[in-house]
C-alpha cells in the first residue's frame, strides 16, 4: 500500500528526520573537515615550500597505498557486524564482535607497519629515486598501524549508531591536528615532516579512543578459533571491497591511457579534473550520508524495513541534492575557473552531463548498499563487476565520437543503466520493490535538472544564468514544501521556539 504524504504518522516522520539529521550532521562535519584541511595546506605549503609539500605527499601516498591494500577493507566490513549486534542489545555479542575486529585490525595494522617499514629502501627508491628517505619512511611505517586503530574506533562509533559522538571525534581530532602539527612545521620546517605526519594520527587516534571507551564496549577474552569463526565475515567483506577498489582503479588506468591515446596528455589531465570535481566534492556527500546510512541499512532485520530505509534515503539525498545540482550547473563555469582555470573550461559540457546524473547516481547507490548490508560479499562485487563490462565500452566509445562531452553523456547513460541493474537485482535477492511516491518524485526533481542543462546548451550565456536562476527558484520552493510534508518543519520550529 503506497504511504502518502498526507497519511505519513508520527513514526514515518520520525524516520525522516532521523535520516534527514544524519544527513546534515554529517554533510557539516565533511565541509568542516576540508575547510580545516585547506587551512592546514596553506600553512604547510607556506612553511615547508612546494619541496616539502613533495615529501609530504610522497611519504602520505605510499602509506596510504599500502594501508589500502593491508587493511582488508576492515574499517568498512566491520560496521555490518557491530550494527546487527547493536541492533539486537546482545551486549556479549557486541563485546565479542569489537573484540574480533580489534584483534583483525591489530594484526592488518602492524602487516601494515612491517610491510612500510622492512621495504623502506624499496619505497625510498621508487618515490625519490635514492636511498636519502629510508628512514622517513621507516618511521612514518607507525601511521599504517596507527590510522588503522583510529578506524576502527571510528567504525566503532558508526556501527553502534553514535552520531554525536563520531561527529564529534571527527571534528576535534582534525581541529587538534592543525593546531598542534602547524606550530612543529612553523618552527621546524621540512624536518618536522615525518613527526608531524606521525604525531597527528596518534592525535586523532587518542580523539577517538576517548570518544569509543564511553560507550562501555569491553574486549573480552575468547578463543582463536571463535575469532576466526566471527571475523571470517568481516574479512569477507573486506576482501571483495578491496577487490571493487582494485577494479576501479583499473578501469581508471585504462581509460586515462585510452585517452592519452586518442586525444594526447593534456586531453588526460582535462579528464581527471572533470571527474575529480564530480567525484570528490559531489562524492563528499555519498561519503557523509553513508555515515548513518549504511549501519542502520545492516541493522535491518525485513525487507519491508529495509525497502523504507532505503526510499527514507534515496527521496531524502535527492531532495537535498537537487537545488545544489541545478546551483552547480548554473555556476559551472566559474566554479572550474576557481577550482583550475579559464584553460579548463573545455571539460564544461562534461561537467554539465555528468553532474546532471548525479540523482541517478543517488538512487542507484541507495540502493546497491542493500546488497553490502544484506547479501553476500560477492554479490555486491560481481554487481560491480557487471556494470563495469558493460560500462567501460561506453565510455570508451562516447568519448571517440564525441569528446571529453562524451564522457558526461556516458555518466548519465551508465549511472541510468546501473539503476535498472541494481532494481532487478535487489528484487531478485529480496523482492524489494518501491511505491510510486518515489518515482515521482524521481521524475519531478529530475525536470529541472534536464532543464538547466538544455538552458545552458543552447541559450546565450546571461539569459541561460537568467532563465536558470528563475528554474532554482521554483525548485527550492518545491523542495522546501516537499521536506516540510516529510519532516513537519513547521512543529519542529515551534517545538524549539517553545523550549
Amino acid at each position: 500500500m503506497e504511504e502518502t504524504d498526507q497519511t505519513m504518522t508520527q513514526t514515518d516522520r520520525g524516520r525522516y528526520r532521523s535520516s534527514f539529521g544524519a544527513t546534515v550532521l554529517f554533510s557539516g562535519v565533511q565541509i568542516f573537515q576540508i575547510l580545516i584541511r585547506i587551512i592546514k595546506s596553506k600553512f604547510v605549503a607556506l612553511y615547508i615550500g612546494p619541496a616539502g609539500m613533495g615529501i609530504h605527499s610522497l611519504l602520505h601516498s605510499t602509506t596510504d597505498t599500502i594501508s589500502t591494500v593491508t587493511n582488508l577493507g576492515l574499517n568498512t566490513s566491520s560496521v555490518k557486524i557491530i550494527a546487527a549486534a547493536h541492533r539486537d542489545g546482545n551486549r556479549e555479542q557486541i563485546n565479542k564482535n569489537v573484540t574480533v575486529q580489534r584483534r583483525l585490525i591489530w594484526i592488518t595494522g602492524f602487516i601494515g607497519l612491517l610491510v612500510c617499514a622492512t621495504l623502506a629502501p624499496v619505497w625510498s627508491r621508487i618515490s625519490f629515486g635514492d636511498n636519502t628517505h629510508i628512514w622517513s619512511f621507516v618511521f612514518v611505517s607507525a601511521i599504517v598501524l596507527l590510522d588503522q586503530l583510529n578506524k576502527g574506533e571510528l567504525a566503532l562509533l558508526q556501527g553502534m549508531r553514535q552520531k554525536k559522538k563520531l561527529a564529534r571525534a571527527n571534528i576535534i581530532g582534525q581541529t587538534l591536528n592543525a593546531l598542534i602539527t602547524i606550530p612543529l612545521y612553523y618552527f621546524f620546517g621540512i624536518k618536522a615532516i615525518v613527526a608531524a605526519i606521525v604525531l597527528g594520527s596518534f592525535i586523532s587516534l587518542s580523539v577517538s579512543s576517548m570518544f569509543s571507551r564511553k560507550l562501555g564496549v569491553d574486549s573480552i577474552q575468547i578463543s582463536w578459533r571463535e575469532t576466526f569463526n566471527i571475523g571470517k565475515e568481516m574479512i569477507n567483506l573486506g576482501f571483495f571491497l578491496s577487490l571493487q577498489h582494485a577494479m576501479h582503479t583499473i578501469v581508471l588506468w585504462v581509460i586515462r591511457n585510452y585517452v592519452s591515446s586518442v586525444g594526447g596528455l593534456e586531453e588526460v589531465g582535462l579528464y581527471s579534473a572533470g571527474t575529480s570535481i564530480v567525484h570528490v566534492y559531489i562524492g563528499l556527500v555519498f561519503s557523509a550520508v553513508l555515515t548513518d546510512y549504511f549501519p542502520r541499512l545492516a541493522a535491518t532485520k525485513t525487507n519491508e524495513e529495509m525497502t523504507l530505509a532505503v526510499r527514507t534515503q534515496a527521496e531524502l539525498t535527492i531532495l537535498l541534492l537537487s537545488p545544489l545540482v541545478v546551483a552547480f550547473l548554473l555556476c559551472c563555469k566559474p566554479v572550474i575557473i576557481l577550482l583550475y582555470s579559464d584553460k579548463f573550461l573545455p571539460i564544461e559540457h562534461m561537467m554539465y552531463w555528468a553532474v546532471g546524473a548525479v540523482l541517478l547516481q543517488a538512487v542507484g547507490w541507495a540502493m546497491s548498499h542493500t546488497l553490502l548490508a544484506k547479501a553476500k560479499p560477492s554479490y555486491f562485487f560481481f554487481n560491480e563487476l557487471v556494470a563495469t563490462v558493460w560500462g567501460l565500452p561506453i565510455k570508451l566509445l562516447c568519448y571517440k565520437n564525441w569528446g571529453l562531452t562524451g564522457f558526461g553523456m556516458a555518466t548519465m547513460i551508465c549511472h541510468g543503466i546501473y539503476l535498472i541493474q541494481v532494481l532487478i537485482v535487489t528484487r531478485k535477492l529480496f523482492g524489494l520493490s518501491y511505491e510510486f511516491s518515489l518515482w515521482k518524485l524521481f521524475i519531478l526533481l529530475h525536470i529541472p535538472v534536464l532543464a538547466t542543462i538544455l538552458l545552458k546548451i543552447a541559450l546565450p550565456e546571461t539569459l541561460s544564468f537568467i532563465c536558470g536562476g528563475i528554474v532554482l527558484f521554483i525548485l527550492i520552493l518545491f523542495v522546501l514544501y516537499k521536506l516540510d510534508q516529510k519532516l513537519d518543519i513547521k512543529s519542529v520550529i515551534k517545538n524549539k521556539i517553545r523550549k
